[in-house]
């Protein structure tokens, strides 16, 4: 009987991903900003926690976020989009197979993580009630941002400002909306994401929660821990 060697093994799902989708690099030395993922933070205003789990309001933002980067006018239908809802009580995650989200990077289309957190009961904001905001993880957004500094900063002022309504501010207030790289600093080796890494890493709530990464961050309401609310996956159903 013949000895396999290291040479002889093949990963199943790398060798699907090469064959059927084209690999990007993901060195440190030709990362695009975004490329391991965009982090936004809403600090909503008196709001509960069920006023933002709604699939209407998820997918409002998430069409608000497309148009942000395409134009006002870009046409995206809200049957084109498919919501995955995390359980209360089982697995706070609920995400495509493996191989689907790996399709969904081949499309080059944007996934979005939705995660809702308790402010700290001494917070200006909760006024003693409990109010809730949301944080968003944005994977494969990277691929429909310009690479001109100027341009994406303008296109990040665009996102701020299609996103400020769902605030529930009436008035614009500064630093409310928050834009986040993920994967660079003290964090490039705890997110370092790719599309092979993705299904993995959405999973680490379940797999590995007591890892310090951005959706274990987003997964836990550190501030009223008793509860942990379920995360909400949405994405386009075919190509951006």
């Amino acid at each position: 009987m013949s000895t396999l060697t290291a040479t002889d093994y093949v990963n199943p799902i790398q060798d699907w991903y090469d064959t059927n989708l084209k690999l990007r690099p993901s060195t440190k030395f030709n990362l695009r900003k975004y490329s391991r993922g965009m982090m936004i933070s809403i600090s909503n205003h008196n709001t509960h926690y069920n006023d933002l789990l709604t699939s209407k309001l998820i997918k409002n933002q998430y069409i608000s976020i497309i148009k942000a980067i395409k134009g006002k006018d870009y046409k995206i239908s809200k049957w084109d989009l498919r919501v995955l809802t995390g359980d209360f009580n089982g697995d706070r995650i609920n995400l495509p197979s493996r191989e689907g989200l790996l399709k969904l990077c081949s499309m080059d289309t944007p996934i979005m993580i939705c995660g809702v957190h308790n402010y700290r009961k001494d917070n200006v904001r909760s006024y003693g009630a409990e109010y809730s905001h949301q944080h968003f993880y944005l994977y494969n957004i990277h691929h429909h941002l310009p690479e001109d500094p100027i341009k994406l900063r303008s296109i990040e002022n665009e996102i701020e400002k299609h996103l400020y309504p769902y605030s529930n501010y009436k008035k614009r207030v500064q630093g409310i909306i928050r834009i986040t790289e993920v994967g660079v600093g003290e964090y490039q080796y705890t997110d370092n994401v790719t599309p092979l890494k993705l299904y993995d890493y959405l999973r680490s709530p379940i797999t590995n929660p007591d890892q310090d990464n951005i959706i274990n961050y987003i997964s836990n309401n550190r501030h009223l821990p008793t509860i942990q609310y379920p995360l909400t996956t949405i994405f386009l159903n075919k190509r951006l």
